[in-house]
């Protein structure tokens, strides 16, 4: 099924063929226009120009292939986001090599099997990397060249046979090979439809597997993201998500180079609030958590003192009136105004936050937008480069991840008795396969649809509900799904639960099946309930309030979906990057405790 009523015209956007296209129409259109923002040694931010990226990525690019690397070699690229990262992603993939990008927050042990599957020749990094990649080279003779991304090559001593170098020097190295009219990069031509980039999934899943995505799959991802939600040159995006995840990389990077927008490169989530307003960022891609965080800011800026509340609920009383008269987007623009110091704290500038990476609870986007910004969910899988689906503009529900993304074929396969099924997606955004794992592969596609591994159903509007992982799904004996998620939301407000994670158990007296929740306790409100620090709360201080509150959200959903025991952990969960809890890591041996005794 192609759907194809999107509550108004798709917006009109130019498809490019693969990424030199890209960069080239770009430039000729935006060429003078300056993007890729990052703080100066004045604490300034400071910006080059399209043309000037380009000119880099091309010296780069030639100092590259000046090292005797050959087009479809593997190179890994791992460090923080920055304009280094980003001219050496377009570099490694308009030059027909294969980028690997790296999780720079993963355990030595990870980053070496990562090394171990993709075989990289050259390693670009941050600094702070060096000393692990010199020692992977020990053990892997195929690296054969290390980059740093962000110092001089001299000031690492070593004793390593590894070519060790700065950025500076294989852009100086490219320089001179193009001034000398010897371009290697001018003569390379892509093939859009090969892979040029393996993304390796992580966290959530044991193994990881290498998604392979094209340069063709990725523009025609971002050709339909920008058909659903307008984007321009206008729009200045601060990078917040880290770049080696699909998301950011495809939504807040290469969306950006195709649109002409402008790039920011925050300088840590401490100096996000100072970033945006010193940025004038109007956009910015976001998890649940992160908006979260800033929602609740904002929030208690506004309800610590009964001037605050009444002016907050006044200005949300006349900004309701004004939506009703004159519509929604006229009501945005009073909102803004009656709001204005909110948003100057921001830098004034600030609009729209675009979600992804699981569901954002739905008053928190109601909440941001009664101050007049706008708030849009998404959905999206790295194996789909990543973007599936997206609220609109204009049209959008906040209970869904939005709507599917335009000339796809999407199916819902194994359809339950609530019309719940599991969606699978077929099109040119969809990847080539797992890197070499092709029982992986096999075991991912159905028919010809990629198997997403998440139930979810389409609403009559065309808007897409996620219900939750396959994986997570609970079967009882008698056949009915039970989705974890479904049962974790009910916490989302709660003033003792901050992370909550619902799971099957088996009872050893009577080998019957049933729900336990794994708990870590909200202890900064515990804290002001108890009058106690955190050292001094006990499970006997808990097992009351949290008993209470499973009982009550008990009696919201069916019987077979009750929790019934739970455990208490006294450290947060462990999460990816993206801030989803990694559920495999959950530690099911915690002392369980009976919900009814």
């Amino acid at each position: 099924m192609i759907w194809e009523n999107y509550g108004y015209p798709l917006y009109e956007v130019e498809e490019r063929r693969d990424f030199r296209e890209m960069l080239d129409k770009t430039c000729e259109i935006y060429g003078e226009e300056k993007s890729f923002f990052e703080k100066n040694k004045d604490d300034i931010y400071e910006g080059i120009t399209f043309n000037q990226f380009r000119e880099n990525m091309r010296n780069l690019s030639d100092g590259i292939f000046a090292l005797n690397l050959k087009e479809r070699d593997h190179i890994a690229l791992m460090g923080k986001n920055s304009r280094a990262w980003a001219t050496s992603y377009y570099s490694i993939t308009a030059s027909n090599f294969v980028v690997i990008p790296i999780d720079r927050e993963l355990k030595d042990m990870e980053i070496d099997r990562i090394v171990s599957i993709s075989k990289p020749k050259a390693i670009f990094c941050d600094s702070a990397f060096i000393r692990l990649f010199l020692e992977l080279s020990l053990k892997y003779d195929f690296i054969k060249f290390i980059i740093s991304l962000d110092q001089k090559a001299a000031s690492f001593n070593s004793n390593s046979k590894i070519m060790l170098y700065d950025m500076e020097q294989i852009l100086d190295k490219g320089k001179e090979v193009r001034k000398n009219g010897n371009s290697i990069y001018d003569k390379v031509i892509i093939n859009p439809d090969l892979e040029t980039s393996i993304l390796f999934t992580s966290g959530t899943t044991g193994t990881p597997k290498g998604v392979m995505l094209t340069q063709h799959s990725i523009c025609n991802n971002i050709y339909g993201m920008r058909k659903l939600i307008w984007i321009d040159n206008t729009k200045y995006f601060l990078s917040v998500l880290p770049l080696h995840h699909a998301y950011e990389c495809t939504c807040g990077f290469l969306c950006q180079v195709h649109a002409g927008s402008r790039i920011l490169y925050v300088q840590s989530l401490k100096k996000l609030a100072d970033n945006i307003k010193e940025g004038k960022a109007t956009n910015i891609n976001v998890v649940p958590l992160l908006l979260e965080t800033l929602a609740k800011r904002v929030k208690e800026n506004l309800t610590h003192s009964l001037f605050t509340r009444i002016y907050y609920h006044a200005g949300n009383g006349i900004g309701a009136f004004f939506d009703f008269i004159s519509g929604k987007e006229n009501g945005r623009k009073v909102r803004r105004t009656i709001f204005k110091p909110v948003h100057n704290a921001f830098g004034g500038k600030l609009d729209l936050f675009i979600s992804g990476g699981a569901a954002v609870k739905p008053e928190i986007s109601k909440f941001l937008r009664s101050l007049g910004f706008r708030v849009l969910q998404g959905y999206g899988i790295s194996e789909c480069s990543p973007f599936l689906a997206a609220n609109r503009d204009r049209f959008f529900k906040d209970d869904s991840a939005g709507m599917p993304l335009p000339e796809h074929d999407f199916e819902f396969f194994d359809v339950d008795e609530e019309g719940v099924g599991e969606i699978a997606v077929k099109g040119k955004s969809v990847m080539l396969g797992y890197y070499n794992d092709p029982e992986a592969t096999k075991a991912a596609f159905h028919d010809g649809y990629f198997l997403t591994g998440d139930y979810g159903y389409l609403d009559n509007q065309g808007f897409i509900h996620i219900k939750g992982r396959k994986k997570n799904v609970i079967v009882t004996r008698n056949g009915k799904n039970i989705y974890p998620e479904d049962i974790e939301v009910l916490y989302d407000n709660s003033s003792t639960i901050q992370e909550i994670i619902v799971m099957e158990m088996v009872e050893k007296e009577t080998n019957n099946e049933t729900i336990c929740a794994y708990i870590y306790p909200n202890f900064d409100n515990l804290e002001k309930i108890l009058n106690k620090p955190k050292d001094s709360i006990k499970d006997e201080d808990l097992l009351p309030l949290i008993r209470a509150e499973i009982k009550e959200n008990n009696q919201k959903i069916s019987a077979f979906k009750r929790i019934h025991y739970f455990s208490i952990s006294y450290d947060e969960f462990e999460k990816t990057t993206t801030k989803k809890i990694i559920r495999m890591n959950i530690d099911k041996n915690m002392k369980k405790y009976p919900v009814y005794i």
